[in-house]
């Protein structure tokens, strides 16, 4: 009897064993279903779903369906400054008029969450908590890249752009080429008066378009004929009258410029005019020597034969740090087109963005002489594609209706246009 119950025990242990795994199993698939629904679920999150379309027909099996897609939506993103961006400026709203209410650090990384109505003005929070809004032209991807206008206009609109107002104004107004005359000129005007230099005084900084005898000369010696532009004489007799290194500013030779020149040579010690500068660079010696309240800028067409915009860029911010520094006001222009190839055109284009990109970072003036030029027959060049006409009488100093159809005429009243701006609202 022993040896039976012991068997009877072994063989109930097995069943209740068998019971116990047929319980675990029936569990187990009871709960499978659910998480591999779950599983679908999340698999199919992004995709379109079916919804029963409005009107007749929508009701019952039969109903209609369509597939809604959803609005693509930027989410904000992580991105960092361009990586020769420095100082760039933080503002409590969007646009050139927001309070300047920091810096960012050069080596920041920061969220995008929003962008300006204009699409030109990002709102960033940085890893601190801050935020505000910086120009889109400053901001790139951990790949150095500026990101795609699709990225840029899928981020929500937190804002409108406001740019900043003229500080003073006039009733003359200011031409349609020129931007960036904001109260920043002022102040550096005003550091330069204390510096000791001239009011009456500018500089001409740039290559062979500077240089050329077509370009203010005649001005200075009094060949000149306004035709409908007589209110200019002033601006003439106030420059004229400030007597500089033996002559006025429209007829001594530019230190800072020569023929086939780029933004390098303005760096080079001892370049130009030693027996004057000694081992000065061009660049410092013009401003120290000559103490300019104006400084008219163009540089570029020579580096964008083959340069990279990125050195350009470079090299024209420390002209204008440089410059800004002497408390002389700054006026970039653009560089002229370049009848020649296409790829010289896009070229031109990029330098001219850097540019454009430049005069807004430093809040400083922009003569846009490109936008006038193509406009012009032939876009306002020679036969050679890279040096401004002259009209066939040779007046590059009489602003009729024909000569400013040639590029040097239209540079001279622009320059003159300039000029008289810069006096009128800045420095008095």
């Amino acid at each position: 009897m022993p040896e039976i119950t012991g068997a009877a025990q072994r063989t109930q242990a097995r069943r209740r064993l068998v019971a116990l795994a047929l319980l675990i199993v029936a569990l187990v698939f009871a709960i499978m279903p659910a998480q591999f629904g779950l599983l679908a679920q999340s698999t199919r999150a992004g995709l379109p779903t079916n919804t029963p379309r409005g009107g007749s027909g929508s009701t019952g099996g039969g109903s209609e369906v369509v597939t809604a897609t959803p609005a693509p939506v930027t989410q904000p993103f992580q991105a960092k400054l361009c990586a020769d961006c420095l100082r760039v400026r933080i503002r409590a709203t969007p646009g050139t008029a927001g309070e300047v209410v920091g810096f960012v650090p050069p080596d920041a990384q920061f969220s995008v969450v929003a962008r300006s109505n204009d699409a030109l003005w990002l709102q960033i929070v940085l890893l601190d908590g801050s935020s505000g809004w910086v120009s889109v032209d400053f901001v790139r991807g951990f790949d150095g890249k500026p990101f795609s206008n699709a990225v840029i206009d899928g981020l929500p609109i937190a804002g409108e752009a406001i740019e900043a107002s003229v500080t003073p104004t006039s009733s003359l107004g200011i031409p349609a080429f020129l931007s960036g005359v904001t109260s920043n000129a002022r102040t550096i005007f005003l550091k330069g008066r204390e510096l000791g230099n001239a009011a009456n005084v500018f500089v001409r900084i740039g290559d062979s378009i500077t240089v050329s005898p077509n370009f203010l000369f005649d001005i200075g010696v009094g060949k000149v004929d306004l035709g409908g532009y007589g209110v200019l004489g002033s601006v003439i007799d106030f420059y004229k009258n400030g007597q500089v290194r033996g002559g006025n500013s429209f007829t001594i030779q530019p230190i800072a410029a020569g023929g086939g020149w780029a933004s390098e040579a303005l760096f080079i010690p001892g370049y130009s005019f030693p027996e004057v500068c000694g081992q000065r660079t061009p660049l410092v010696c013009e401003l120290e020597v000559t103490k300019p309240a104006v400084a008219l800028i163009m540089i570029g067409t020579n580096d964008s034969g083959s340069g990279s915009p990125d050195t350009f860029g470079n090299n024209l911010r420390t002209i204008v740090e440089i410059t800004i520094k002497n408390g002389t006001i700054p006026v970039l222009s653009t560089i002229p087109p370049k009848n020649i190839d296409e790829d010289q055109t896009r070229r031109v284009d990029a330098f001219n963005r850097v540019i454009r990109q430049v005069a807004q970072f430093y809040e400083i003036p922009l003569w846009d002489y490109y936008y006038s030029m193509a406009q012009l027959p032939n876009n306002g060049m020679s036969a050679d594609g890279l040096h401004p006409s002259v009209p066939p009488n040779g007046r590059v100093y009489s602003f009729t209706p024909e000569n400013l159809q040639y590029g040097y005429t239209l540079r001279n009243l622009q320059a003159l246009q300039v000029l008289d701006t810069l006096w009128r609202l800045v420095q008095q």
